[in-house]
């Protein structure tokens, strides 16, 4: 599915989308591209320092009215879930995206070898944070025209990995949790959820995890915009394909 369609520069106008990681890579690509468009981005991210400068450079190229919300992913529990909640509501109306961009990758390392901080830490930052954020932030999504949940998936699903550990774990079973999000709401409300695979890019997560790989063999973050643009936009509204892939047939 080779995505390309054409976009007036203001269709996201007005449409407050959130996204997880916003601070660096593909998240902050994310933002930056929606911020153009119009959309007032909500960067959620743990440093401040980068989100800082991310927010001034989006209210001085976009003039958009993006907000900071510093939050580390792995101390995130239901308390601190229903304050972004409460925070939102007090400065938005409504909430038209959810973009579940952040991920670690913990270590490479075997199942056998592999230590439970780790595990564990991976597991709530890829996964259990993505359920707290989707279960305080859907109700905010009722009252958008065309609110979309998007979580970010990875080739790892398809065939579990050696030494892949609990990145391939969470990443597995964040495809179920966006099928089951999927089949509960989709049929009762205007929200739909995909999940989308990027696909190789150049990231620091990348260079980490194939640190002999040339990063100029892969593409930037900036390719895959176009997908994200059409998942947000009425051109999604009727097609089946729930879990989209780069540059998929």
């Amino acid at each position: 599915m080779k995505i390309k369609n054409s976009y007036e520069k203001n269709f996201l106008a007005e449409k407050n989308i959130l996204i997880t990681g916003a601070s660096k890579g593909i998240g902050r690509e994310v933002a930056m591209s929606l911020s153009k468009y119009g959309a007032n981005v909500v960067l959620l991210a743990r440093d401040e320092n980068n989100l800082d400068a991310l927010y001034d450079e989006i209210v001085n190229t976009h003039k958009t009215s993006p907000m900071i919300i510093k939050c580390d992913l792995n101390d995130l529990d239901e308390n601190k879930a229903q304050e972004i909640a409460n925070v939102l509501s007090e400065n938005i109306s409504c909430l038209d995206g959810l973009i579940h961009n952040a991920a670690i990758l913990g270590k490479m390392a075997s199942m056998i070898d592999y230590d439970l901080i780790t595990w564990n830490k991976v597991i709530q930052t890829n996964l259990t944070s993505s359920y707290l954020l989707t279960k305080f932030l859907s109700p905010m999504m009722e009252q958008s025209t065309n609110p979309r949940i998007i979580f970010t998936s990875s080739g790892v699903v398809k065939k579990g990995r050696a030494f892949w550990g609990a990145y391939a774990v969470s990443k597995t079973a964040i495809k179920s949790m966006s099928e089951i999000l999927q089949d509960e709401l989709e049929p009762i409300s205007n929200i739909k959820v995909f999940n989308f695979d990027p696909g190789a890019t150049r990231t620091s997560m990348r260079a980490f995890a194939y640190p002999a790989e040339d990063p100029e063999s892969l593409k930037n973050a900036s390719s895959l915009i176009d997908y994200y643009l059409w998942m947000l936009s009425d051109f999604s509204n009727h097609t089946n394909n729930r879990y989209i892939e780069f540059n998929q047939d």
